[in-house]
């Protein structure tokens, strides 16, 4: 028996409401356990940094085991106080994860996701999260798309997206981001009435007042392909209500389109 499963078991019986009240001093306030959180790591260049990064965002909450995957357990990082590392078969033998976070999913890991396909035991897992409802975060700055990957590929996983979305899975676009989190997603484009189109109909963009005020998107849903129709270092006014992807937010950012949100009525 290994050192860390000892720990693990150590770890639980301590857990247990039972035990606690049999400990001198115990009372209710002290007897708060945190629930447990499920990290699924895929491999990235700065391991530990994300690991550090996920124990800010999640550790006060939960406490937080973590999946590595066949390539994180090659690298054997080190892992911050408190994390535990966890086997795939531990995983999959405890059903009731209070929430499953995936800090840094890759294209793989989310084309699988969105597929339903469970060929590992990282992606039975998230499977099984999803048939089950349990509350499931993924991050998606860890994609690698650049100024040179085709709109057309990149409209393959913004659909992938969506689809996860249709799930129940909240995404966000960076771990310290939350305002960039996808929330409910309305797929009515309908452009308003009353605007002067720059681009027609199809476009969803419009100019309410001075030109310097910028490119004014009337949809409620901003998308990978609609970053492209803005002109370069232009300025892209939306609503407060709108819904921004996080491909979109990565195509404005890399080319140097400044977007700015209204609230109530005014920027």
């Amino acid at each position: 028996m290994n050192e860390e499963l000892i720990n693990q078991i150590v770890r639980r019986i301590l857990s247990e409401p039972d035990f606690q009240r049999l400990m001198p001093g115990t009372n209710e306030s002290t007897m708060a356990v945190k629930p447990d959180g499920l990290v699924i790591l895929n491999f990235v260049p700065d391991l530990e940094q994300t690991l550090k990064a996920v124990k800010l965002r999640w550790g006060a909450e939960y406490t937080l085991h973590i999946l590595p995957s066949t390539s994180v357990s090659a690298t054997k990082p080190g892992i911050p106080e408190g994390m535990n590392w966890i086997t795939p078969q531990d995983a999959l033998s405890k059903g009731d994860w209070q929430k499953i976070m995936i800090p840094a999913c890759s294209p793989n890991t989310l084309a699988k996701a969105a597929l339903g396909i469970r060929d590992n035991p990282l992606c039975e897992i998230i499977g099984r999260g999803i048939t089950r409802g349990i509350p499931l975060v993924l991050v998606t700055e860890r994609l690698g798309f650049t100024l040179q990957t085709p709109p057309t590929y990149r409209e393959l996983y913004e659909g992938y997206l969506k689809d996860l979305q249709s799930y129940g899975v909240l995404i966000y676009p960076t771990l310290e981001d939350e305002r960039g989190m996808i929330k409910d997603q309305d797929t009515d484009r309908a452009p308003s009435v009353g605007k002067r189109r720059m681009a027609g109909e199809e476009t969803g963009v419009s100019m309410d007042g001075p030109a310097q005020e910028g490119i004014r998107y009337e949809k409620k849903y901003l998308a990978d392909k609609d970053a492209y129709g803005f002109p370069e270092e232009s300025i892209v006014i939306v609503k407060r209500l709108t819904v921004i992807s996080p491909l979109a937010r990565d195509t404005l950012k890399m080319r140097r389109i400044d977007l700015r949100q209204e609230m109530e009525g005014r920027l």
